[in-house]
């Protein structure tokens, strides 16, 4: 699992980005990733762990959850 802080999310878009700890890399967040029970919206800057994943345009964020 990967850790990172939400970089932006927009709950109305129902995605965003996450950027991982070290601040390289930015991972595409969608709603449906986020765990059940974490009332499936972020906030900016919200800690979170997640699994990276290869998506079609870049590295995607899966089962997301705060810390």
């Amino acid at each position: 699992m990967a850790q990172g802080r939400v970089d932006w999310y927009s709950a109305n878009l129902g995605h965003g980005f996450i950027l991982s700890e070290d601040g390289v890399t930015k991972s595409f967040v969608r709603h449906k990733d986020i765990v059940a029970g974490e009332e499936g919206n972020l906030q900016n800057n919200d800690r979170v762990s997640y699994e990276v994943a290869r998506g079609m345009e870049g590295p995607e964020a899966r089962n997301v959850s705060r810390i």
